[in-house]
C-alpha cells in the first residue's frame, strides 16, 4: 500500500472518530404503530369494529423487552434518537473496515528482517 493510500485511510479514520464524538443523544429501539381496543364496552372496537391506532416503542434492555406508548409530540425525537443509534453502528462498521485495512498495510510487529 502506498503512503498516499495510508494517509487517506488515516484521514478517513480521523473523520469517522470526529463524527463519532459529535453524535447527539441516542437510543436503541423500534417505533411501530399498533391497533388496540380502548376498553369501553360501548365502543365499536369492543364488538369487532375498527380498533384505535397507537404508536409504541419497544426496547430490549437486560434481556427484558420493554414497551411504552409514544405520544404524538414525542415520536419525532424518539425516531431521531433511534436514527442516531443506527448511525453509530454504521460508524463502527466503517471504522472497523478502515482499521482492518490499516492493520493489513502495517508491517508485522516484532518481525525480523
Amino acid at each position: 500500500m502506498t503512503q498516499r493510500q495510508l494517509d487517506s485511510l488515516q484521514r478517513r479514520r480521523a473523520a469517522l472518530l470526529d463524527e463519532l464524538h459529535r453524535l447527539p443523544n441516542l437510543m436503541r429501539g423500534t417505533v411501530y404503530q399498533r391497533e388496540r381496543k380502548c376498553g369501553r364496552a360501548s365502543c365499536t372496537c369492543a364488538t369487532g369494529g375498527p380498533r384505535h391506532p397507537g404508536v409504541q416503542l419497544t426496547v430490549n434492555v437486560g434481556g427484558k423487552t420493554r414497551t411504552r406508548y409514544v405520544r404524538q409530540q414525542e415520536r419525532a425525537s424518539i425516531e431521531e434518537m433511534i436514527g442516531v443509534y443506527r448511525r453509530l453502528w454504521q460508524l463502527v462498521e466503517e471504522l472497523t473496515e478502515v482499521n482492518l485495512a490499516l492493520l493489513h498495510a502495517s508491517p508485522a510487529q516484532g518481525a525480523s528482517s
